[in-house]
């Protein structure tokens, strides 16, 4: 019986020891064997310059023109532009048509789709350098957000306000993995032409810094997932209440054990 009764505790403490057990790589970022303290390292980007696609939303403000032309072509002043919501921008942009078109006052549609924002700005520069003189246009993307979700802080869709963002900056947007979170096995889905491409990404290695994965594109999705180990970690009460309860009916055994002989 006694025998038994340490067996069972035996198992109990390596299940313990097994549940507890979280690798330092599912923990850590971006680990690197060949870094170290005084040595620098060039990770070279693969940064995929992000093309306008149908039901995007651009916000295209043309400069330059006289009071009443200016009205026509924009619909908030300067000043109510820094101060609009992510609706306002929304419903005051100009979206892409299934077929890739925007519709503008006097130029009338064009094609931007295909194009990177940059050359979709100069596009619709040379068309308004066709009816107006001395205008400038300033064209920039009004949709861009990703989301986070998962075993993060704050999952969520988060806007972007700039060109361009990393994997990393979303992930602090969203508050950064949990403790449970596996971060080497991060995936990320993005929205192609043929569907969702979806790959895994592991951010406990350096080798994601030159993937063409650590720069995000408009709507990509990231998925943080939870490690194995916290299954088994939520029952680590239960665990430890049925350790305590064979510790002390072994002790008891053994007492009275002694007392019988």
């Amino acid at each position: 019986m006694m025998k038994h009764m340490r067996s069972l505790v035996l198992l109990s403490i390596a299940m313990l020891l097994l549940v507890g057990c979280v690798g330092r790589r599912n923990i850590n970022y971006l680990e690197d064997p060949g870094l170290s303290e005084g040595a620098s390292k060039l990770f070279e980007n693969r940064k995929f310059e992000y093309r306008v696609q149908v039901n995007d939303v651009l916000s295209i403000r043309v400069l330059g023109l006289d009071e009443q032309t200016h009205r026509y072509f924009n619909v908030e002043s300067q000043n109510a532009m820094m101060g609009m919501s992510d609706a306002a921008l929304y419903v005051n942009g100009f979206s892409v048509d299934r077929n890739g078109h925007v519709q503008l006052p006097t130029i009338g549609k064009v094609k931007v789709q295909g194009l990177t924002v940059g050359e979709a700005q100069e596009l619709m520069q040379k068309k308004i350098n066709e009816y107006f003189t001395n205008a400038t246009v300033i064209l920039k993307l009004v949709s861009f957000r990703v989301s986070v979700l998962g075993d993060v802080q704050r999952p969520g869709s988060y806007f972007i306000y700039n060109n361009q963002i990393t994997i990393l900056e979303a992930l602090a947007m969203a508050g950064g993995p949990n403790e449970f979170a596996d971060k080497s096995l991060v995936q990320v889905m993005r929205q192609t032409d043929r569907g969702v491409q979806a790959v895994y990404v592991d951010m406990s290695s350096s080798s994601v810094l030159s993937s063409e994965y650590y720069y995000l594109l408009p709507n990509d999705v990231v998925y943080v997932p939870t490690l194995r180990a916290r299954a088994g970690r939520l029952n680590l009460d239960m665990l430890t209440i049925l350790l305590s309860a064979l510790s002390t009916a072994a002790i008891v055994y053994t007492v009275i054990q002694s007392t019988q002989n």
